[in-house]
């Protein structure tokens, strides 16, 4: 965990090697109340629109931003939003962004769900993944990787990818209908489900793990700090600690 200007942050070793702007936000450093304390960035709750727009400004100030995080409406699905010139203002319905341009960095909100950044920087593009448990069985990691390709030409093998803090195994049972989905597209995999009674542990992390090496990346390219969101509620939202009443942090990229 590092600290810049009060506000709490994960990097990731490979990103850093890089020299891409990016960070796993904490929940620390920010302006909201209880119980959005008080690094929030979800306005779609109680919280003010004032608070959500403090914490903004220390995140950019923080790691010198020149403009707004862009974000999308996540709607737990597995659409990938371009980011260019020609949709800049756009708030899109999606669950990953992916961008060229420099200077604008993308992001993503979580409280459980995972957060995943990826850098092609061959291409010099970037992305921002958010995969609760539907986007995992729809494999947006996937679907994001894909969308690169097409549209930037990318080679799966050339693209680093870190996986974000995010609800673990210890934390995460599934019933037996969400135990059903993750087979469906792991298989038996113990990695991604393990059996616990009439349900199971799902593991997230290492199920994006799995979409991404099937999408063609490297496993020495994929960073995984398996940092649970459940265990750690004092320096990261969880919905289901927080029993849904809980604010959202923010992961983001950017190109320099």
């Amino acid at each position: 965990m590092q600290t810049t200007n009060g506000i709490k942050y994960i990097s990731s070793n490979l990103l850093e090697r890089t020299g891409v702007a990016h960070a796993f936000l904490s929940r620390v450093g920010g302006a909201s109340s209880a119980p959005f304390d008080t690094l929030n960035f979800d306005d779609r709750d109680a919280d003010t629109k004032e608070n959500i727009a403090e914490n903004n400004l220390r995140v950019r100030n923080a790691f010198g931003i020149a403009t707004p995080v862009a974000t999308v409406n996540q709607v737990h699905g597995k659409t990938v939003f371009l980011l260019d010139p020609s949709t800049t203002d756009t708030k899109a319905e999606a669950d990953a962004i992916i961008t060229r341009l420099r200077g604008v960095a993308v992001g993503v909100l979580t409280a459980d769900c995972v957060p995943i950044l990826v850098l092609d920087p061959v291409r010099e593009a970037v992305a921002a993944i958010h995969a609760g448990w539907k986007g995992t069985v729809k494999l947006i990691a996937k679907e994001t990787v894909d969308a690169m390709r097409a549209n930037f030409d990318s080679d799966a093998g050339d693209l680093v990818a870190a996986i974000g803090p995010h609800i673990g195994p210890c934390c995460y049972t599934v019933g037996a209908e969400v135990a059903d989905e993750f087979r469906r597209e792991f298989g038996e995999n113990p990695a991604c489900l393990e059996p616990d009674g009439t349900g199971a542990r799902a593991d997230l992390g290492e199920a994006n793990v799995s979409a991404l090496l099937s999408a063609g990346l490297k496993r020495e390219n994929i960073s995984f700090d398996p940092v649970c969101t459940s265990c750690n509620n004092s320096l990261f939202f969880s919905y289901r600690k927080d029993n849904g009443r809980t604010g959202r942090q923010l992961s983001f990229i950017a190109l320099r």
